[in-house]
């Protein structure tokens, strides 16, 4: 009697012991103030602590690798960790990523030149075939910047920061960039001739939604539709708002709509 008892007993306590939480494994580049992560800490930055909330809230825990982009893509498309953000979608990547439905930021995109070298953009791409437009290796800049893209001369490198130093040294025309990370780059470089020299056109280039994107090799769509019904949930409860606040970054016309969108 005594084991039957003990036996529905130990039955009892499983039964009421909440389920492990998954973890789940991220890989990203430095893409400061959305990502970024310091030397001798973990990630961390407002597209870390989004997608970290959204985890939380669904009761998992996450973890985020900074690495190169390309790297990045490779070690998702092989499997070897489970998701990647923030990232463009192409018809390239689906075929090896389950992207969000919902978009994790509106990304605007500029291009940003030599104040003296008198290049004008009105929006068409075309009035600027033949430039000479530095990008970072593996970033893709949109759909529009992709079907231009045989009209300019690219040069690619590791970082945006080398960017704009050969576009002060006159060694590429234009940089493209999302104006957070842009911004955040040009204010921490510390460098009187880039903080003199380098301008951004004031016409956006475009306005590209940026996902989180699952790998297939995992089989993590279930998770995925999860992540986009309690991101929408998370925008809507002001807490997105709040990481906006406390990293600084405006609410422009664009961000605002995506906000009343959720």
């Amino acid at each position: 009697m005594h084991r039957i008892l003990s036996a529905a007993l130990l039955t009892l306590a499983a039964a009421s012991t909440p389920a492990m939480a998954d973890s789940y494994h991220c890989v990203s580049l430095a893409y400061p103030p959305l990502i970024q992560q310091d030397a001798s800490g973990p990630a961390h930055g407002l597209a870390v602590d989004v997608v970290r909330a959204v985890f939380a809230r669904l009761g998992h825990d996450m973890t985020v690798e900074v690495m190169p982009w390309a790297r990045s893509l490779t070690m998702v498309r092989l499997g070897q960790r489970d998701c990647v953000f923030t990232i463009f979608q192409t018809p390239e990547r689906e075929e090896y990523l389950d992207f969000s439905k919902e978009s994790i930021i509106p990304q605007l995109i500029y291009f940003y030149a030599r104040k003296d070298a008198g290049v004008a953009f009105n929006g068409d791409l075309g009035t600027l075939a033949g430039r000479r437009v530095g990008t970072v290796m593996k970033v893709n800049y949109g759909e529009k910047f992709d079907a231009a893209r045989d009209h300019f001369t690219v040069q690619e490198v590791a970082t945006l920061e080398q960017n704009f130093r050969k576009l002060v040294l006159g060694r590429v025309d234009l940089v493209p960039s999302n104006v957070y990370t842009a911004s955040y780059t040009l204010a921490n470089m510390h460098d009187t001739a880039v903080d003199a020299e380098v301008v951004q056109l004031p016409v956006p280039r475009d306005n590209v939604a940026s996902h989180i994107a699952f790998a297939k090799r995992r089989q993590l769509t279930a998770l995925r539709d999860q992540f986009d019904k309690e991101l929408k949930a998370y925008v809507a409860s002001g807490a997105y708002r709040h990481l906006l606040e406390q990293y600084r970054i405006a609410i422009t016309p664009e961000m605002a709509q995506f906000l009343d969108h959720n």
